[in-house]
């Protein structure tokens, strides 16, 4: 049987310079804005660089799991697993019409290049490689699968929606208890995650999430705030300054040491 797991991305490793929170002095770069309440830094900039290539990082085999290459008319190139081994590789199998989102039984209901998850076809994607998705998903979850008696990883990830929650809320998903909104990959796409414990400043890694409020940034985890002025929640003087990089969801900045 199938076993889906929520993932985050890799962390992101982009950095930028900006002025302190709470300064008081006028600043003429357009990027900054006094106000009453406090200067805020509005852009950071930084650059997204795209994926790895997900076709290439999948399992190799007789077909591939991105690109669907390998598997004739009428086959779509899936896991392919037994109950007496933990040996998962990519072979072909019957397969159906239904894309994104379609209802779904089986994987005989779904087109080659999606996988039948949760009653849905979602589209097959490697190596967290979110361009293989369609407008308003993201490759984020890894699929495992119990082969041998044991759960295993496919080495294949699905296409997810994304965009769905707050990321600067702190509490768990309203629709997906034992979940927060966490940003999941290097676009600055949010989606509920397992619920996770480390702190600001804690290291964090693809295994190791921050939890809800924070992201991961050089391996470390790093502060939210909200880049709007006067917004909540802001920064503390220790935790440097509020500044929206490009890898951010839109209204949302990070609270950087040392700006």
């Amino acid at each position: 049987m199938p076993v889906i797991r929520f993932v985050l991305a890799a962390p992101f490793l982009f950095l930028a310079i900006a002025t302190a929170c709470g300064s008081t002095t006028s600043v003429p770069d357009p990027n900054h804005r006094a106000v009453g309440c406090m200067e805020t830094v509005r852009e950071g900039g930084g650059e997204i660089d795209p994926p790895k290539p997900g076709a290439l990082q999948c399992p190799s085999g007789i077909c591939n799991y991105q690109t669907q290459s390998g598997c004739g008319a009428g086959l779509a190139c899936r896991p392919q697993f037994t109950a007496a081994s933990e040996d998962v590789s990519p072979g072909c199998e019957a397969s159906g019409a239904g894309t994104t989102a379609a209802a779904c039984s089986t994987g005989s209901d779904c087109a080659p290049g999606y996988f039948c998850a949760a009653g849905a076809c979602r589209k097959q994607c490697c190596g967290r490689d979110w361009s293989a998705c369609d407008p308003g998903e993201s490759c984020i979850r890894e699929l495992e699968v119990k082969a041998g008696g044991k759960v295993v990883d496919s080495g294949m990830d699905l296409c997810f929606p994304v965009n769905n929650c707050d990321p600067l809320d702190l509490g768990p998903c309203p629709n997906a208890p034992g979940r927060e909104c966490k940003i999941v990959d290097p676009t600055g796409a949010v989606a509920c995650e397992p619920i996770s414990v480390a702190q600001v400043g804690d290291p964090c890694d693809h295994d190791n999430a921050c939890r809800a409020g924070l992201t991961c940034v050089l391996d470390h985890c790093r502060k939210l705030c909200n880049a709007e002025a006067c917004g909540e929640p802001s920064c503390d003087a220790d935790d440097g300054g509020c500044v929206h990089f490009t890898r951010d969801p839109a209204g949302v900045g990070e609270c950087t040491p040392g700006w």
